[in-house]
């Protein structure tokens, strides 16, 4: 049995570009002034094409827009690459099609043309939930935005998820478990939880490298938030499923799955 038929399909597609290029950040992102959607819809539709070919009869089973900021993303483009994609594989009757998004109140308007198009479940890049972090992570929305976007895309969506980042910058152990019973509080039915890593060729990684990214814990003091992690959200419901995401008992992401199973 190939490795797809055991773990499953999925289709993942990039969307490279953001309001603004985290200083954590080593995924392929950038900042530019324009973005020609109807060009970068015809060129997902060749590619959705040739993979298609490729591929024929495998049942999918999740579609993630992932990035970069897919909530940039004209919902016509997605609507267009959905379509496509349904014309192009046989589609599970329980697919998921997840959309990462940012926590601004513009891109929140969005949403409904997003679920319109197909879209299932959210993903949204909360990383914090005050505002002098989100400012030092170079986020762009506030808490209180990211609040009320969460709002919106929870009246919109059935399956909302959202990240955070720990492990920061003069954080401590007591911190970071206070946020995460305030972000449990908030959650739907599943949540991603990322320790932040310097990466070499990000805006972090050269302040660590020239000593000027001061206040990260120490590797014992990471150690003991991952271990609360686990304890808090085990406790919650929010069981660990891999290493950095926690959901409630059948809300695991499909897509996820997929990528751990050798899908």
């Amino acid at each position: 049995m190939e490795d797809w038929e055991h773990g499953g399909f999925g289709l993942y597609i990039h969307w490279p570009f953001c309001q603004a290029k985290c200083p954590y950040c080593d995924f392929n992102s950038h900042v530019v002034a324009q973005i020609d959607q109807n060009a970068w819809a015809e060129a997902y539709l060749s590619e959705i094409a040739r993979v298609g070919a490729e591929t024929q009869g495998r049942v999918l089973r999740s579609v993630f827009f992932g990035g970069g900021t897919p909530s940039l993303m004209d919902p016509a483009v997605v609507d267009a690459i959905l379509t496509k994609v349904r014309a192009t594989w046989p589609i599970a009757n329980d697919i998921e099609i997840t959309l990462e998004a940012n926590p601004t109140s513009v891109e929140a308007e969005r949403f409904a043309g997003y679920r319109d198009a197909g879209v299932n479940r959210v993903s949204m890049g909360i990383q914090a939930l005050n505002d002098a972090d989100l400012k030092a992570l170079g986020r762009l929305h506030s808490a209180d935005e990211a609040m009320r976007a969460f709002e919106t895309a929870r009246d919109v969506f059935d399956r909302v998820s959202f990240d955070l980042i720990y492990a920061r910058q003069g954080q401590s152990v007591a911190d970071w478990t206070a946020e995460l019973q305030q972000a449990l509080d908030l959650a739907v039915d599943h949540l991603s939880l990322y320790q932040l890593t310097i990466e070499d060729g990000t805006a972090f990684g050269d302040r660590y490298a020239a000593g000027k990214l001061r206040g990260l814990p120490d590797d014992d003091a990471a150690a003991d938030m991952y271990a609360v992690t686990q304890e808090i959200c085990e406790a919650a419901g929010f069981a660990g499923y891999e290493v950095s995401n926690h959901a409630r008992a059948g809300c695991e992401s499909i897509h996820n799955k997929i990528y751990w199973h050798y899908g």
